[in-house]
């Protein structure tokens, strides 16, 4: 005998292992289904209960399925209470046990207890599969038109399972939904607000229909919020906070897209956003709805405010459920209400401080959307402040959005670099990967900070508590690169830093077990450079890099080994080490390509135009048309990358012209020869078809003059010697016309030939003479480059080399010197970094660069570039671009 559910929980709680229990489980089960087998009626109520305890536990409890099915078609209210508990804990919408009882349950809908109707449809609404709820669809609707207000609720609540599952059914349960919210029963119209949310979740496009309910869901609202104490719907003070929190959430889908809605709503929203307290979770839970559905519908900026001000309240309260939902809402309005946000913002920083590090990532994402350019100094400071206490992983979030912050909002570069400073000292490891490039791009393209720069981190880097590896990595890049300017600098400004200072701190720095080996690469580059900068202590850093040619990482020896060996090679160690060249915005770049594009365009407008008019002559007079227009295509767009070579090889006579045609439209290389022959074949086709043409035209003049002969062997007599005249004659013309073709085109083809070869020696005199001598290309303000070239190969491809001199001839020094090469798309250039960006006056010095220009295509092209040349002199800034295109280089 089987034990009651009493003493079968007594018996699993006083098992003190799982074993134990699942011997106490198996037994039991055995039971009940020995139970089961013999069809006991009397216990089965009592074992279904024993069943859902062992299913709760996590044992097997699927064989009294079955049995909570022989329940539910029990006559009794009791047992069909425990079979419908039974199956809606046992059983899953997906097991084919709960189609079986699809008939029972259509039974017990039909009934006329009320109760057991109840029991019904709350399996339906818990368990009820698609095709159940498809089939009794028909028997709901009805239940939904009862008068009993029980049995209408719980129908709604199936309706809404109905609509979720099977979401053409959407139709028929429409029609009831204003009947449902005219109800004075507050759960039917619970129920029934609940439905048209469901509708309007599955067809959006019904919310046009139920925009009429807003006047009535208005006044109801306004009802309950005016309403004094009920007993019947009081929670807590507030007259049912359940439906007024329904209400809110259906006017917020109704008012969204509706101008005519939301002012509707507008007056009931504001009395509802400002009279509630936020003492209570149940006034927290109104005035949220409330402020969620102001920002979400068409409100005017007052009624924004007043939500925004409401929030702001939930954040000075003591509930952090209440603070955190706060945040999440603001941050949806920092688009479309960035003032009023920025008037709160003591409260929301005062959220960084929060014990609750959800609260405080919240607050940070919104510190950081109300940021601009304005605030950004304040909030940034504010940030940082809360770093130091911040957790670690937490610190990381800030270093991010403080530097986006600098690299959106800055107001100006020394700020930028203080506030980065900061940020390296403070936050450690903890930072964004390229806050040490953002840093070194500043300093580079603004020389008044490098002194500056320089300065403030040497000092803070003689405290050993920022001694963090980035900012080590930083602080010996930046020394390093302007070590001079930081030594001569300060020597005039007073102050006590010197070279050997300087050189002392690197050593420590490197001998220090702290130290990784990544930073001790910048520790080396910096040392190197020292050498470059700075004369007269060569061996001082040859004894502190010694040491390192042996270190037992790879990486750092062969630096020191490479290092140590350039003091061996003065002449090139200084263009290796050179500073590093000013950053170039890319907007500076698109800009010279697009002035280039221009400048070539204009440049050959002339030779394009002339280039085409050949072409058309020559069109008209060739006589096979469609072998021109097969290969027209692809030829103009070779016609438009020539350069100026190509007007002075235009063609001077007939034959010439269908070469130079056949040229321009097929290329150059082994395509061109073979387009040659086959443009030979096609004009000495042309030509025989010229001839017999000729020869049928004067057959046809014999014949008509031999018509008018009495005797038939007189005409032939006389049309023979006709024929044989004629052909005589025409013999003789193409023969004479054949020997003058060929005397003119000999004399065009020596003609040529003498015009080439005397071309081709003046472009090799000129290109020999250009190799031999610089070439100036800008001469302006005292400034003069030169350049002189040579033409070669490079890995098999045509190529010109030169060396760029730049000399300054004036009595004033040329600052901040950047030169800047573009070529035509034809060519890639490739520029070296200049030896240095100042030039002395009076010629005392020059500044050296490196150019290589490739050709990309195959035919032969003349040289042609745009010089954009930047410096500054007399504390002005000149920017001037100048095209260089007379150049005589062919290649």
């Amino acid at each position: 005998m089987s034990m009651q559910v009493r003493d079968l929980i007594k018996a699993v709680r006083g098992c003190k292992t799982a074993q134990k229990i699942r011997e106490v489980i198996t037994r039991e089960s055995a039971l009940i289904r020995n139970s089961f087998r013999k069809e006991d009626k009397i216990n089965r109520p009592r074992n279904i209960y024993k069943l859902i305890y062992i299913h709760m536990l996590g044992f097997p409890s699927e064989f009294g399925q079955l049995e909570c099915l022989k329940l539910i078609a029990n006559p009794s209210y009791i047992g069909k209470r425990i079979g419908y508990l039974g199956l809606s804990i046992l059983v899953t919408e997906n097991q084919e046990v709960l189609f079986m009882s699809t008939n029972i349950i259509r039974n017990d809908l039909s009934s006329e207890d009320r109760y057991v109707v109840g029991l019904a449809l709350a399996a339906l609404g818990n368990i009820g599969s698609p095709e159940m709820l498809r089939d009794l669809a028909p028997e709901i609707e009805k239940l939904m038109e009862s008068e009993s207000s029980y049995l209408k609720k719980k129908a709604t609540l199936v309706a809404i399972r109905t609509i979720r599952l099977v979401p053409e059914s959407v139709d028929r349960f429409i029609g009831k939904v204003r009947t449902l919210i005219g109800e004075k029963n507050h759960g039917v119209v619970l129920t029934g607000l609940q439905l048209v949310l469901s509708i309007v979740k599955t067809e959006p496009e019904t919310i046009v229909k139920f925009r009429k309910l807003v006047p009535g869901l208005v006044r109801m609202l306004k009802s309950l919020v005016n309403a004094g104490y009920s007993s019947e719907y009081d929670f807590r003070g507030t007259a049912d906070p359940f439906l007024q929190y329904n209400i809110l959430r259906l006017l917020r889908y109704l008012g969204e897209g509706s101008k005519k809605s939301s002012k509707l709503m507008a007056d009931i929203l504001t009395q509802v956003g400002t009279s509630g307290g936020i003492s209570k979770n149940v006034e927290i839970a109104i005035l949220y709805e409330a402020v969620s559905t102001i920002l979400s519908i068409e409100s005017d900026s007052k009624l924004r405010v007043t939500a925004i001000n409401t929030l702001s309240r939930f954040l000075s309260g003591r509930h952090n459920n209440s603070k955190y939902v706060a945040l999440n809402t603001l941050l949806k309005a920092v688009n479309t209400e960035p003032k009023s946000l920025k008037r709160h913002r003591k409260v929301i920083v005062e959220c960084l401080k929060d014990k609750d590090i959800s609260i405080r990532r919240r607050a940070l994402d919104l510190v950081f959307g109300i940021m601009d350019k304005k605030n950004v100094e304040s909030l940034t400071q504010e940030l940082l402040d809360c770093l130091p206490k911040a957790e670690k992983e937490f610190r990381y979030d800030i270093t991010a959005k403080i530097c986006t912050a600098i690299e959106k909002f800055s107001p100006n570069d020394k700020w930028q670099i203080d506030t980065l400073i900061k940020v390296l000292t403070i936050g450690g490891q903890y930072i964004r990967d390229d806050v040490s490039s953002m840093m070194t791009s500043v300093i580079g393209r603004n020389p008044d900070l490098q002194y500056y720069t320089s300065k403030k981190l040497f000092n803070i880097l003689l405290d050993d508590r920022y001694r963090n590896q980035t900012f080590l990595q930083v602080s010996s890049w930046v020394i390093g690169e302007y070590g001079d300017i930081l030594m001569q600098k300060s020597e005039k400004d007073g102050e006590l830093i010197n070279t050997t200072q300087a050189l002392d701190l690197f050593q420590i720095l490197l001998e220090s077990s702290r130290t990784t080996d990544e930073t001790k690469y910048y520790i080396l580059t910096a040392l190197i450079k020292f050498s470059t900068r700075i004369e007269g202590y060569d061996e001082l850093i040859k004894k502190i890099i010694k040491p390192y040619r042996e270190h037992v990482n790879v990486e750092l020896q062969q630096r020191a080994c490479e290092f140590f060996l350039l003091f061996d090679y003065n002449e090139i160690r200084d263009p290796i080490l050179d500073r590093m060249p000013i950053f170039v915005e890319k907007e500076i770049e698109l800009e010279i390509e697009e002035e280039v594009s221009e400048n070539i365009n204009k440049g050959e407008n002339n030779d394009i135009q002339k280039n085409t008019q050949i072409i058309q002559n020559q069109i008209n007079v060739n006589q096979n048309i469609q072998t021109v227009q097969n290969t027209q295509n692809t030829g103009i767009n070779e016609l438009l990358m020539l350069n100026t070579e190509t007007k002075k090889t235009q063609p001077q006579n007939k034959q010439d012209s269908l070469n130079f045609l056949q040229e321009i439209f097929s290329g150059s290389g082994s395509r061109s020869n073979n387009n040659n022959n086959n443009m030979n074949n096609n004009n000495n086709n042309n030509n025989n078809k010229t001839g017999g043409q000729g020869l049928g035209l004067d057959l046809g003049l014999g014949l008509g003059l031999g018509l008018g002969m009495n005797n038939q062997s007189q005409r032939q007599n006389q049309m023979q010697t006709q024929r044989q005249t004629q052909q005589n004659q025409m013999q003789n013309q193409r023969q004479t016309q054949q020997n003058q073709r060929q005397i003119n085109q000999n004399q065009n083809q020596n003609k040529n030939q003498n015009q080439s070869q005397n071309k081709s020696q003046n472009q090799n005199q000129n290109q020999q003479k250009v190799q031999n001598q610089p070439f100036v290309v800008y001469e302006k303000n005292g400034i003069k480059i030169e350049m002189n070239f040579k033409v070669g190969n490079i890995r098999g491809t045509p190529a010109v080399m030169s060396i760029i001199k730049t000399t300054n001839i004036s009595s004033i020094p040329i600052s901040n010197y950047l030169l800047q090469v573009a070529v035509p798309k034809t060519l890639k250039a490739q520029l070296s970094q200049p030896s240095g960006q100042t030039i002395p006056p009076n010629g005392n010095g020059l500044v050296n660069q490196q150019l290589q220009i490739i050709k990309l295509v195959q035919q032969k092209t003349q040289l042609s570039i745009l010089l954009r040349v930047t410096y500054v002199i007399n504390g002005q800034k000149i920017v001037e671009n100048k095209e260089v295109s007379n150049i005589p280089i062919f290649f």
